[in-house]
């Protein structure tokens, strides 16, 4: 059954993880990423706008994963269970403390999110454990993408053994995969992947976002 953006989250109950465990060493400067001004407006409350204007997301059920003394303004703060463990730790960390089957996880470096793209995808989730956009001939992007808490139990051995690129959690659970082809329908140029690690990646940021707003004139 095809399901309308506005239906979605009466049938599929969704909380929003939006990981932020990075040091940020690799930006530096000494700062923290997520409060860094993108043409004045700082990262973290980027991803959070993106991501209410999907539609169908308030501010409760966003989960921000990460240290509670970085984000002492936000209510909903959850520390990671296995500390240093990279992107899965928060991941898990987060599926586990949520109240919902399935969660949106997003990267907080990550601010041209295409809320028509979110959609597509929350409409995509039917039975899969997984919901992961993959482009560029095997490309996958973990960090934009659905998870259910299905995938707790692959993601807990993984890390306990040492295996912690997400994509290894794959092949053990069912995954709905996005295609390139479909994710060009509601993002042409894939800036939902674009995410800010260095500070040349910042300044690369300040000028997409000066042309997209030029281009939505």
């Amino acid at each position: 059954m095809k399901k309308d953006h506005h239906d979605i989250k009466n049938l599929f109950p969704i909380t929003v993880l939006i990981l932020a465990g990075g040091k940020s060493s690799r930006i530096g400067l000494n700062k923290d990423k997520g409060k860094m001004k993108l043409l004045g407006t700082n990262l973290m409350d980027r991803v959070i706008s993106n991501i209410l204007s999907v539609g169908v997301f308030s501010e409760k059920d966003i989960l921000i994963v990460g240290p509670k003394k970085r984000f002492p303004s936000f209510k909903r703060v959850i520390e990671d269970i296995y500390p240093k463990k990279g992107p899965l730790g928060g991941i898990f960390s987060g599926l586990y403390s949520s109240q919902t089957f399935y969660n949106l996880v997003i990267g907080y470096d990550m601010p041209f999110i295409e809320p028509k793209l979110i959609r597509y995808m929350l409409k995509n989730i039917d039975n899969y454990d997984a919901v992961i956009p993959s482009h560029s001939q095997g490309l996958f992007e973990p960090l934009c993408a659905i998870y259910s808490k299905n995938c707790l139990e692959t993601m807990e051995n993984n890390i306990k053994m040492g295996k912690l690129s997400v994509r290894c959690i794959f092949p053990f659970l069912k995954i709905r995969l996005i295609e390139e082809e479909e994710i060009k329908r509601y993002d042409p140029s894939l800036h939902s992947f674009f995410n800010i690690n260095f500070k040349n990646d910042f300044t690369r940021a300040e000028e997409l976002d000066r042309k997209r707003s030029k281009d939505n004139c």
